[in-house]
């Protein structure tokens, strides 16, 4: 899947960007940079896109990502809004800023060679997501030569971590064709905003692309990896799951928010991404806590 290009500026006097996303008025969108960034998002749920990965999130999630890896995150609370102001701590150098051979020094060989590993995206494990964002959210407001010492000392940290599980998958590769990524990004954010919609179809994102529908398929499954319709159920399921952790509502209640007319339909499609029915998940889910 190809992503809109963003360009990256940091502030005077800075060699890197470090804020919080939800002072950004900006729109929710599939992009991609060739700054390395690591999100770290303390609380909330949603959809996690990251390459040919599509996950969900919840409370302290922590994601390093390679250089031009096209992401996205959406929130549960902000959906179908322009502006996503959901809280996220966001850290963004170019692999050079440095200078081209810094990472390769012999102290840095450990930095570099985790620096290598997130060309696919890594995802941290809770406990190291809340000692890093802590780390992450006192950077923001650091200045000078502790700003700079501050960030190396997190990305050595991370080194240490031996749980972190990689996003996207081997095959994943980008592609620089930009008639491509303007495409797949419109109907990308389309689906994102409709999601719950039960009336979004198969047609209406063909119509969208300006394509027939035997057209648009192949072209939808080339640029993901993935069918309209697989794309669709996962991210739905990824809703309804945290529906049926966060909420006391019916599951035939939760199918219908989450864009299933036919609870048979969404049990069935339940079954097939989670490995249990959603009444086993929200109990083994309870039982958990």
């Amino acid at each position: 899947m190809k992503a809109s290009y963003e360009k990256l500026v940091p502030e005077d006097g800075q060699s890197f960007r470090c804020f919080d996303r939800s002072t950004l008025k900006s729109p929710v969108k599939w992009h991609r940079h060739p700054e390395i960034e690591l999100t770290y998002l303390p609380a909330g749920a949603g959809s996690r896109v990251v390459g040919d990965h599509i996950g969900s999130y919840s409370d302290h999630d922590l994601v390093l990502l390679g250089s031009e890896l096209p992401h996205t995150w959406a929130s549960d609370d902000y959906r179908g809004q322009t502006y996503d102001l959901h809280s996220a701590i966001v850290l963004q150098f170019h692999p050079e800023f440095l200078g081209q051979d810094f990472f390769r020094l012999n102290e840095m060989v450990d930095i570099h060679a985790l620096l290598q590993r997130a060309s696919r995206g890594l995802w941290f494990p809770v406990d190291v997501a809340k000692r890093i964002g802590e780390q992450m959210t006192e950077l923001v407001d650091l200045r000078g030569a502790r700003r700079l010492v501050s960030l190396l000392s997190i990305l050595d940290e991370l080194t240490y971590c031996d749980e972190s599980v990689p996003l996207a998958s081997r095959l994943y590769r980008t592609t620089n064709n930009h008639e491509v990524e303007t495409r797949i990004q419109v109907i990308c954010d389309h689906i994102t905003h409709h999601l719950t919609d039960p009336e979004l179809s198969h047609r209406e994102l063909a119509t969208l692309a300006d394509m027939n529908a035997s057209a648009f398929s192949r072209f939808f499954k080339q640029s993901t990896g993935r069918t309209v319709s697989a794309y669709i159920n996962e991210l739905r399921i990824g809703f309804a799951c945290r529906l049926l952790t966060d909420t006391d509502d019916s599951i035939l209640s939760i199918s219908q928010q989450s864009g299933y007319q036919n609870l048979s339909n969404f049990n069935r499609r339940f079954l097939q991404h989670r490995k249990m029915t959603p009444r086993d998940y929200r109990n083994r889910f309870r039982i958990a806590v």
